[in-house]
């Protein structure tokens, strides 16, 4: 839940959400006009078909826009497509770093706390902490 909550976060200071839901809304719209205007895409499902294409790059080449209209509706999806996959792709740098600041966040705490109770461990605990500190040192 917490991770839910940090990716959340992410994507709502980003502005993700709003972006996100702009391109759903544009997706359906260019989608519903799409046959309207372009006689080589006859159905609503061909048109969600044919935007998704172009917007991820993929361009099977199964359908093709011909008309001037068409080709506009195409290239706004697109580009707003590749708007929405480049900060999808940010949301989750930034979730994983987030994620990753907290584990070390929390590791530091801990053994913080084992480094303020010392006196009190006992030599077994010292000889682990003691342990758990050359392995950090290593890893840097």
């Amino acid at each position: 839940m917490k991770r839910l909550r940090v990716l959340w976060n992410i994507i709502r200071v980003t502005g993700a959400d709003v972006i996100f839901y702009g391109f759903l809304a544009v997706y359906a719209c260019a989608a519903l006009l799409l046959p309207l205007f372009e006689p080589a895409i006859p159905r609503v499902g061909d048109a969600f078909w044919y935007l998704f294409v172009s917007f991820t790059t993929i361009g099977f080449g199964d359908f093709v826009a011909v008309s001037v209209v068409g080709r506009l509706i195409t290239v706004v999806v697109s580009l707003y497509g590749i708007l929405v996959v480049a900060l999808a792709t940010g949301v989750i740098v930034g979730f994983y770093n987030a994620l990753l600041c907290t584990r070390a966040k929390e590791s530091l705490r801990e053994f913080v706390s084992e480094l303020e109770r010392l006196p009190d461990l006992s030599r077994e605990q010292l000889v682990a902490l003691a342990r758990k500190v050359r392995e950090r040192h290593l890893l840097e």
